[in-house]
């Protein structure tokens, strides 16, 4: 896996960077296909990419690598993540749903993350830098299961702002299609199923989810893969798709 963290790292760092690198890199796991968000960039605009995948797939994984791999290219703090894990509706919110217990039970579809909060971070990533403002958006604390706001920094200097989390491709509903709209790529994360349902039996029991490997199998086939056949069946075309591998121990 780490050619292609090198491969995506060179190849975003060209996006951003006014030097290019040029260099003979062998493209082993990568598809590259035609783009159908083609933009001009000036020096005020950033680079969105959007990293999405079913559940088990490794998002968070990749897109940390290749901030970390891209600042080091740069050799400065030029690149962040956001997760989208920060708009899971709280508890709180959870709670005044019709059906709570549903709502509890089926944590992690897409209509349990406030869509509008995660649209207006995105307009806001869109428009031209601002010198004078530091956007801020959530982050999720999994010891408490809930949103810590304003956690996350995005700083002037964040040229490239890489998003991942399951829905970011949805074509439907249209809030989530305007999200998708106005990234500049869509990166999804390939898996075999059983490997994705295997590493999130896994994640459910090391985070004490689910006590049981039962219980863990029984959450993630009716919830977890059910949200992971809604992506698949409601997702935008990507740019680019990248096949996830075995990692040993992995879990994300």
């Amino acid at each position: 896996m780490d050619a292609t963290y090198d491969t995506l790292a060179l190849y975003i760092t060209q996006k951003i960077s006014s030097v290019y690198i040029k260099l003979n890199v062998f493209f082993i796991s990568i598809l590259m296909l035609t783009t159908i968000f083609d933009r001009s960039h000036s020096p005020r605009d950033r680079f969105l990419v959007a990293i999405a995948g079913i559940p088990g797939s490794g998002k968070s994984t990749l897109a940390k690598t290749l901030v970390e791999r891209v600042n080091e290219l740069m050799g400065q703090n030029i690149s962040i993540v956001v997760p989208m894990d920060g708009y899971h509706y709280p508890k709180k919110t959870l709670d005044t749903f019709p059906d709570p217990k549903e709502a509890y039970a089926r944590r992690g579809a897409y209509w349990t993350f406030d869509v509008q909060g995660l649209l207006t971070l995105t307009e806001a990533l869109r428009s031209p830098i601002d010198s004078s403002q530091t956007i801020t958006a959530p982050s999720f604390d999994h010891g408490k299961g809930d949103p810590v706001e304003n956690d996350i920094k995005i700083l002037q200097s964040h040229k490239l702002v890489i998003m991942e989390g399951l829905y970011l491709h949805l074509k439907e509903p249209p809030a989530w299609k305007s999200i998708a709209s106005h990234m500049d790529e869509l990166w999804f994360l390939h898996i075999d199923r059983e490997i994705a349902k295997k590493r999130i039996i896994k994640r459910h029991i090391q985070s004490h989810l689910d006590e049981t490997e039962e219980q863990a199998t029984f959450r993630v086939e009716n919830n977890d893969m059910v949200n992971a056949d809604y992506i698949l069946e409601n997702s935008l075309i990507p740019t680019r798709i990248v096949i996830s591998v075995e990692v040993p121990n992995h879990a994300t």
